[in-house]
């Protein structure tokens, strides 16, 4: 039982001068990030899938149009209200995220939304990758829709 693998998404938030990253994982296989364009502001939604060997990247929706907004790629197959979308499919290794409350990040996952804005400093990275998990491991980290959204323990 302690040999059965699972493959997960791990959230570590790298820890600030001295401290411990903090670890979290879960287990759908999609996954999308939030946040406000920090010129735009505006939302800008990213839709990952979880792979063996990295992370896909699916789709980009934002709401306004500006500097680094891709224009060249095909629009997504679904559109949402409000939206603009584009299909992407660029396949990652890992994503290394700079999370602040100004910019209001937030990772969704099946009915869960992490306001992870909330859990940490301004400006911590949040590292997000695949990852395989045992049974053991499981045990020793948390989910992180049952993280405490303050950042306490």
């Amino acid at each position: 039982m302690g040999f059965v693998l699972q493959p997960v998404v791990e959230v570590r938030i790298k820890g600030l001068e001295g401290s411990d990253d903090k670890v979290c994982y879960f287990v759908e296989p999609d996954f999308q990030l939030r946040w406000i364009h920090s010129v735009e502001k505006q939302w800008w939604e990213e839709q990952y899938q979880r792979e063996s060997d990295g992370l896909l990247l699916t789709t980009t929706y934002f709401e306004a149009f500006g500097a680094g907004t891709p224009s060249t790629e095909a629009l997504a197959p679904i559109q949402k209200p409000g939206y603009l979308g584009y299909q992407i499919n660029e396949k990652l290794p890992n994503l290394n995220w700079i999370v602040s409350r100004l910019t209001k990040g937030e990772i969704d996952y099946g009915d869960h939304r992490v306001l992870i804005h909330q859990m940490v400093p301004d400006y911590s990275e949040v590292v997000i990758m695949p990852k395989t998990y045992g049974l053991i491991d499981r045990l020793k980290k948390d989910l992180c829709h049952e993280l405490p959204s303050d950042g306490s323990r």
